[in-house]
């Protein structure tokens, strides 16, 4: 009797509890989408995006990065513009030319995203930023998730981070 009423009640704590989760994901794309339309509006109007919204450009998922990469499509607003590359190209100067430290992780996370058409770029900045200290690379990608991910996994073996 016990274990019939057991397994009702956990199908139902399961559902709120996947109910709380997807409602959590949602907010969290929504505050990047947000985001995603300030960049977008700055970008059109030929502004300057301040690192403040640069940064948040970021994505922590794929999600948030086919959010951010469908910038690109035809269908998009931004899709006949460079919106994506050259954000993207910021992102990356701020780590390789302005030496901006608190961009040096989400240039990472960024490029362990590459994939497609923009990877060669994301490539070739990973390697102008191992080749400015390979230490901190590989100290710095130690534990972070994005390490199972290429390109970052290729260069991590390469240079035999551990």
């Amino acid at each position: 009797m016990i274990k019939f009423l057991t397994l009702p009640l956990l199908m139902i704590f399961s559902f709120l509890t996947f109910g709380n989760l997807t409602e959590l994901n949602t907010l969290n794309v929504s505050e990047y989408e947000k985001n995603l339309n300030t960049a977008s509006e700055l970008y059109l109007k030929e502004n300057k995006i301040p690192d403040s919204i640069l940064i948040k450009l970021v994505p922590e998922n794929y999600t948030e990065f086919e959010l951010y990469c469908g910038t690109t499509g035809p269908d998009h607003n931004l899709g006949k513009t460079d919106f994506f590359y050259e954000t993207t190209r910021l992102i990356f100067e701020q780590v390789t030319s302005e030496k901006n430290s608190d961009f040096y992780l989400p240039s990472l996370k960024l490029i362990s995203f590459a994939d497609g058409e923009y990877a060669e770029d994301f490539v070739t900045y990973l390697e102008i930023i191992i080749k400015m200290d390979k230490a901190k690379f590989c100290k710095s990608i130690n534990g972070k998730e994005y390490i199972k991910r290429n390109p970052i996994k290729f260069y991590s073996e390469l240079n035999k981070c551990e």
